[in-house]
């Protein structure tokens, strides 16, 4: 027998060290135990831990949440898992159980490499495509916005259109047993919007082969593929049926189902079917903004203060007319971002000077069978990022792509041009430094190359000088300033102008920097291809500086000082006075804290069962009361109280320090109500709340009349009250001489609730729009609610069949593929 070459794993012993060394180094704080607490990461950890104090007690954390929004699904904050098979060890396992964020880039890293090796790429042009995938701005960003499974969802892109490939190349064991370990993997994350990227990734390439196919007549290639593709996918998908049965149910009564508007045309309110396109469409690129991809500053990056020492500090310094206060307050008027992204951006995606010029070489030199669909998908992904910037085609995906309308943020499909830059790169790369030598080809692609890369320099001086540097917010400033000063122009100009010379400073500074690393790329790849230095050394001088072009601009976002102690982070859950106030007691009540975002803001759920909160998937019965109700002026008293929101936490007018007010109409966890009155469906009952006394009448739809058996005879001696909230079981009991009609104040959702009356099942009546109600028979009575959704329970014996099944293709990949390298090895 022939011993094996153990050299061949030097290549990717050293990709592997690189990447760990990397992570470690970019990382480094988080081996001194320092954590990077995101602003979603902060809110999360606020909205489970109600869950958690559960789980301490339980065991096992509940399917139900009473902290937000007067209560909500629970797995959708956390859960034990939803698989009894503990497939999860793949995940730790495949980020080599190194700490967040590390894990992140390492992942990123050692995914992207093996989708290169897969390319038949050299392994050493994988490292420089892997760590430019990993390391792109966005990357950074999202660690420190706290959005960890996006990034980690990125991770398994590139592992699972890898395991694909080798499906479409003929390698259908190892090729089905990867894609159905890493749709597993991806999917598991539950960041869908990366999935449904993904899926629009796949479909082009997948158009792209069946076109090879079919020209080569290897119809017999194409029905396998396409079958073992599907069965991979499809086993991956469904050892996760447990986590996503219970998501799509739960999506049936989310905002992403639709909410009620406001109809001008026939002044009544409709449901829509989806998200409003101008919610979901929140965050657009702008078109001149997708230069950031080369240019990370074009627009000011993200929306942070501008230089304490800039031109708007000066002109601030220089207005004698304003009191200090009224300056600092200006100066955080102004950010440095000014785009398109109304709220806000924290960063650009930036995926490097480096990169954008090696891909417009690419794009000329290369010639392989991928780089058609790569380009055709990426040029999509960067339309759609422009969401509403251009609504004439995004209007028409969001009305007719099936699922779009359920996504928002158009910005993420940028994941998709992070990924496919670096592949058409290396690729480019293999083909040149690898492929078979054709200098005077290479050169004049070069040429072409250099020309398109000069006439985009000349593009974006043109916007340096042409951009106004100003927003809408600006002008307004501008105006308020000039009424300040009696109608002096000459305050708000000087203000708004240094900002604007701040931001065009910014603009300045990174395409001089852009300019200097495309010169110096450019510089590498001429030498190489008129033959006066080594592959190796133009690669390894190349990988050099794309790294370091895209590590500085990260560390803007993701550097040293953005590593905290945990006891700093964990101040945020301080509990103020107004807090322990409300902290004393010790019934089962709601609050809400006017003092922060309200609905925005889920730290108040940290500490009690809060009527406000922060999700990005409200039930569409509370979205609908939210706008209809709680957010309108005059406040709607009556809804606060059958919700059961006993306190307020408000600023005082004096110190502008949070106090607590106590609501005395807050009508506790359940009462009976005198009367029933019957409205034709939900926008009546959303009307009939704008003038109803809760306590003594509850609004019910036609449609749950029939779950009413009998009309009520109130016995004003009788009485319905709660024994014990535990989150997923709430018992009460009932007393009273006539048949009455009880309101619970929790929320309505028939995809998990059920109701015993005497242990006896009893229909639950959907009550003043968003609440339950029960129908009680005379005497006395033991009531019982359970939360036991049937998509959770049935999703998890899904998610066992098929995780076994996924086991046993990984085994068989591995002995078919050992007893196939036997036989290569093997002497005759």
């Amino acid at each position: 027998m022939t011993q094996f070459n153990w050299k061949k794993l030097i290549p990717h012993f050293v990709a592997l060290v690189v990447f760990v060394l990397v992570a470690v180094v970019y990382c480094q704080p988080t081996l001194d135990g320092k954590v990077v607490s995101g602003g979603d990461l902060t809110q999360w950890k606020a909205e489970v831990q109600q869950m958690q104090v559960y789980k301490d007690t339980h065991g096992h954390f509940p399917l139900w949440s009473n902290s937000m929004f007067g209560g909500m699904p629970g797995f959708l904050i956390a859960s034990d898992g939803t698989n009894p098979i503990p497939m999860n060890y793949f995940l730790p396992v495949s980020s080599l159980f190194l700490p967040t964020p590390m894990s992140f880039f390492f992942l990123m890293c050692v995914s992207f490499y093996f989708l290169a090796l897969v390319l038949r790429v050299n392994p050493w042009v994988g490292i420089m495509g892997a760590l430019a995938y990993a390391y792109a701005s966005f990357s950074a960003i999202l660690v420190i916005a706290g959005h960890e499974t996006e990034i980690w969802a990125m991770g398994y892109v590139p592992f699972l259109l890898g395991a694909l490939i080798l499906i479409f190349e003929g390698k259908y064991w190892w090729g089905t047993a990867l894609t159905a370990l890493s749709t597993y993997l991806l999917v598991s994350i539950n960041h869908i919007q990366i999935v449904y990227y993904l899926g629009i990734m796949v479909a082009f390439m997948g158009i792209a082969y069946l076109i090879q196919w079919i020209k080569a007549k290897q119809y017999k290639q194409l029905a396998l593929a396409i079958v073992l593709a599907g069965v991979g996918g499809g086993l991956g998908i469904m050892a996760n049926a447990g986590m996503l049965l219970t998501n799509y149910d739960y999506s049936k009564a989310t905002l992403r189902n639709g909410a009620l508007s406001l109809d001008t045309a026939s002044g009544k309110m409709v449901k829509s079917k989806g998200l409003d396109v101008d919610y979901a469409f929140t965050w657009s690129y702008g078109l001149s903004e997708t230069f950031t991809l080369v240019t990370p500053n074009i627009y000011g990056g993200s929306s942070i203060l501008l230089p304490q020492d800039g031109k708007l500090a000066d002109a601030l310094g220089a207005a004698t007319q304003l009191p200090e206060q009224a300056k600092q307050q200006l100066f955080y008027d102004f950010p440095a971002y000014w785009g398109a992204q109304e709220r806000g951006t924290s960063g650009p995606v930036y995926l490097g000077a480096v990169m954008c010029f090696l891909l417009i070489f690419s794009l000329f030199y290369l010639r392989s069978k991928h780089k058609w669909w790569l380009v055709s998908v990426t040029a999509l992904a960067v339309v759609m990022a422009w969401g509403k910037s251009f609504g004439a085609f995004n209007d028409f995906l969001f009305y007719h792509l099936p699922l779009y309308d359920k996504f928002r943020s158009p910005t993420m499909s940028l994941v998709i041009p992070q990924l496919t830059f670096p592949i058409l790169v290396v690729l480019g790369l293999q083909q040149l430094f690898y492929g078979a030598e054709d200098r005077a080809f290479a050169f004049q692609q070069f040429k072409k190359a250099a020309l398109c890369s000069g006439i985009l320099m000349v593009i974006l001086m043109g916007l340096y000088f042409t951009f106004t540097y100003r927003t809408g917010t600006d002008l307004q400033w501008e105006q308020r300033l000039t009424q300040a000063a009696k109608g002096d122009p000459s305050l708000g100009r000087s203000i708004v102008g240094g900002a604007a010379a701040d931001r065009q400073d910014l603009f300045g500074a990174d395409l001089l920097r852009t300019f200097v690393f495309i010169v110096l790329a450019a510089g590498v790849l001429f030498l190489y291809v008129k033959g006066k230095v080594k592959a190796g050394i133009a690669l390894g001088a190349l990988g050099i500086l794309s790294f370091v072009d895209l590590i500085t601009v990260d560390t803007r976002y993701l550097s040293f000082d953005k590593f905290k102690d945990p006891d700093e982070n964990a101040a945020v859950f301080n509990p103020t006075p107004a807090d322990q106030e409300i902290g004393r007691d010790t019934s089962y009540y709601r609050m809400i804290n006017f003092t922060v975002d309200t609905y925005e803001d889920a730290i108040p759920s940290y500490f009690h069962n809060n009527v406000g909160g922060y999700h990005a998937a409200k039930l569409a019965l509370f979205q609908d009361l939210l706008v209809h109700q709680l957010g309108k002026q005059p406040t709607n008293m009556a809804v606060f109280d059958m919700l059961n929101t006993k306190y307020f936490i408000v600023a005082n007018p004096q110190t502008n320090q949070p106090q607590v007010e106590i609501n005395r109409g807050a009508l506790g966890p359940c009462w009976l109500v005198q009367t029933i009155q019957y409205v034709d469906g939900p926008a009546a009952a959303m009307k009939a709340l704008d003038n109803f006394n809760p306590r003594d009448t509850a609004v019910v739809e036609e449609e749950f009349k029939s779950s009413i058996p009998f009309t009520p005879k109130h016995d004003s001696a009788g009485y319905v009250r709660l024994i014990h909230n535990d989150n997923d079981v709430i018992r009460y009991e009932s007393s009273s001489t006539g048949d009455e009609f009880a309101v619970f104040s929790e929320i309505y959702y028939d995809r998990g609730w059920k109701a015993y009356i005497d242990d006896k099942e009893a229909p639950i009546v959907k009550t003043d729009y968003l609440l339950r109600g029960l129908a009680l028979p005379a005497g006395r009575h033991q009531i019982r609610f359970e939360f036991r959704p049937k998509a959770y329970y049935s999703g998890r014996e899904l998610s066992a069949i098929a995780s076994i099944l996924i086991i046993l293709l990984l085994a068989g990949a591995v002995v078919t593929g050992y007893r196939s390298s036997e036989g290569k090895i093997q002497k005759v």
